[in-house]
């Protein structure tokens, strides 16, 4: 009899917690750019044995480059992807000003919770879908399947990233992460750090060059750069499957969740293109900033903890999400939503209409950094 090897996704699936760990290096160069922030530069620190490391890019980032190689100009899902739902924004002449894809916060987005679909306000119909009460201010411990069901439906990517909605009293209406990830090199042992300078001079108005902080392209800035090991750089990825099996989807979605969350990995990796909201510009997705190209071999690493880890080939894990498909239809309509089709591309979606200044963005409390001293460089750089 004829053993069957299993797909990666059944190997994976069995087990509560699936750590993803992949050995890059740096295209081209002896040092790179590892990612920086505005109150403390880069993130430098000593592990358990003693070895210097840098943070490359922070799990906030790589949720966002995640993300990336899902989305193709000016805010839609890729070929591969064009089965998912689509939540467009658009204003009162038409025009584009978000997706779902593109808000840091997806669906949970306030453009798509304060504007009109159908006529209708969309709050009204999420605060009455998700069974809130007293105004938003209470919501009954047996709503949580709504929610899980009602975001798959209409963002099934939302689970695997996070997101949160603020626009209610009530704090938990959230998910954690599914799908957490990080960068981070081994610092060579002696002089690791490279620091140069860079000046930007106004030949226009020379005068303004003796300004501080002048606005007009002139400035003295210091760069600072690090010199990892050699294959010393490691993504990490980290799947909570326990968490993803308990949400209230059969197992057909939950599977289509790994298989999409391999996907994006596998994607990132590979250095497909990797679409910017913010910028509007598409990069390589291993093109993390200047001095800061990196690149992936063949193979990555697995395991399901505590055991050890196996090999597996990226482009196993893009193949995770051939042949699983899901009637996004057919669950959106159980929530009380049509999506409407596009017919050059096929993609489907749900169209929000936004009308600018309506109500000011709530937002939620988040400690504000020092302010930089006076001179102080910017360690922040494209």
């Amino acid at each position: 009899m004829t053993s069957v090897t299993k797909s990666i996704l059944e190997q994976m699936y069995p087990n509560d917690r699936v750590i993803i760990t992949a050995q890059l290096t740096l295209a081209n160069g002896a040092f790179l750019q590892p990612t920086g922030f505005p109150d403390i530069g880069s993130c430098i620190y000593t592990d358990a044995d003693g070895k210097k490391r840098c943070l490359v890019e922070s799990e906030q980032s790589m949720a966002n480059r995640l993300e990336a190689v899902c989305i193709r100009a000016p805010g839609y899902w890729i070929d591969e992807l064009k089965q998912l739902p689509v939540v467009e924004v658009r204003d009162t002449n038409d025009a584009l000003l978000a997706t779902n894809v593109t808000e840091p916060h997806r669906i949970a987005s306030s453009y798509v919770l304060q504007g009109k679909l159908n006529g209708s306000d969309v709050k009204d119909l999420l605060t009455t879908k998700l069974g809130l009460e007293r105004g938003g201010s209470n919501w009954p411990l047996d709503k949580r399947d709504v929610l899980e069901k009602l975001v798959f439906a209409l963002d099934p990517a939302a689970l695997l990233h996070g997101f949160q909605f603020v626009q209610w009293d009530f704090v938990g209406l959230r998910q954690t992460r599914l799908l957490s990830a990080r960068l981070e090199c081994v610092l060579a042992e002696e002089d690791p750090e490279v620091h140069y300078g860079m000046v930007k001079f106004d030949a226009i108005e020379p005068e303004n060059t003796k300004e501080k902080k002048a606005n007009k392209g002139q400035s003295i800035a210091a760069k600072s750069r690090i010199v990892p090991t050699r294959d010393g750089i490691q993504a990490t990825f980290d799947i909570d499957l326990l968490g993803l099996k308990n949400l209230a989807l059969g197992d057909q979605e939950k599977k289509f969740l790994l298989a999409l969350t391999l996907w994006k990995i596998g994607a990132f990796l590979s250095n497909k293109p990797a679409f910017d909201a913010r910028s509007r510009q598409t990069s390589p997705s291993l093109r993390l900033r200047a001095d800061c190209y990196l690149s992936c071999g063949v193979s990555v690493k697995w395991c399901a903890p505590p055991a050890e880890g196996n090999d597996v080939k990226i482009s196993d894990l893009l193949d995770a999400l051939s042949n699983r498909s899901v009637d996004f239809d057919k669950l959106a309509g159980e929530q009380g939503f049509e999506l409407q089709k596009d017919d050059k591309d096929t993609r489907r979606f749900l169209r929000v209409t936004y009308a600018r200044g309506a109500s000011p963005q709530p937002t939620v409390p988040v400690p504000v950094p020092e302010a930089l001293q006076e001179g102080q460089p910017h360690p922040m750089e494209s």
